[in-house]
């Protein structure tokens, strides 16, 4: 999976359904969204807010065409009630707030509101974050972070394993892991991996697959002094250098990781992920720290 990030929210309209487990995609089903795609994090500036529309699910526009420029795009101190306008960036295809006056701080909750005509119709969508509280940091000099042969053992000829030991912040309990392989190659697969048998055929089709991957802690203890994280060489499919951003995320941001693409249950029944959007609106407003280590496999 690509990193949390630079997930792009262009959702269709999820109906829900009962029974055979099928999706009414007539015309009649379609109502008008915005879409919101935004996350704050303490101590840096408010950017990369994405506002877009979202669009019936048996057509395929241009994306251009679903981006909201116009938006009005508001971000609420719920401390203090200032309210501060974001504006539209050309280049990034987002909104941002280019004051000095806005500080995202730990452990506060800010508002997004965003009114916008979507079809004519005049839209208003709203949802409330709280940021984590200070604290969350990676402990390095405690992590297994170094050069390290694919499935390399030990003295006891145990597999060893990449590490990652860090500090969790009070009140925090969901933590996302993104792995990224720098160096992802076909020249760098390691087809003589344990798990599965792969040929250049499956690799190329299903490529990203294995370059992205993601791993998630959640539920824990978070007044623990420290938390320790194996990164499991089913999760690493090249050799080379990688990188591992790891997220501590606010409620919102955990909900929405956990059930975006669960939106069907066994028996076929459908319904929507939990975005906590209120109004008119769809996708996901949340917050969360990051920090970021590299590690390295060598054959």
């Amino acid at each position: 999976m690509k990193k949390i990030t630079i997930l792009i929210i262009m959702i269709a309209s999820i109906i829900i359904s009962c029974g055979e487990g099928t999706v009414d995609i007539g015309e009649s089903t379609y109502a008008p969204k915005i879409v919101i795609e935004g996350y704050l994090v303490p101590e840096q500036k408010v950017k990369g807010i994405k506002i877009t529309r979202n669009f019936p699910i048996n057509t395929v526009p241009n994306p251009l065409t679903l981006i909201l420029y116009d938006a009005d795009v508001k971000i609420i101190d719920m401390e203090t009630s200032k309210e501060y306008k974001l504006t539209f960036n050309q280049l990034t295809y987002s909104f941002e707030y280019n004051g000095n006056d806005l500080n995202i701080g730990y452990n506060k909750s800010y508002k997004i509101l965003v009114t916008a005509v979507v079809d004519n119709k005049k839209l208003t969508a709203s949802s409330i974050t709280t940021t984590p509280q200070k604290g969350f940091k990676i402990i390095r000099e405690e992590s297994i972070l170094d050069s390290m042969k694919y499935r390399e053992r030990d003295f006891n000829s145990k597999v060893k394993n990449f590490k990652i030991v860090f500090r969790p912040s009070q009140g925090t309990s969901f933590y996302l892991f993104s792995i990224l392989a720098l160096d992802a190659d076909t020249s760098t697969f390691i087809f003589e991996n344990p798990y599965f048998e792969i040929d250049k055929n499956e690799l190329k089709k299903y490529f990203d697959n294995y370059k992205y991957q993601l791993g998630i802690l959640q539920n824990i203890n978070s007044s623990l002094d420290k938390i320790n994280y194996e990164i499991e060489w089913l999760d690493t499919w090249f050799y080379g250098k990688y990188r591992v951003i790891v997220y501590a995320g606010d409620e919102n941001f955990r909900r929405f990781v956990l059930t975006y693409r669960s939106v069907q249950e066994i028996d076929g029944n459908f319904h929507d992920p939990q975005m906590k959007i209120d109004g008119d609106g769809i996708g996901i407003f949340g917050s969360y720290i990051a920090d970021t280590v590299y590690f390295k496999i060598l054959k």
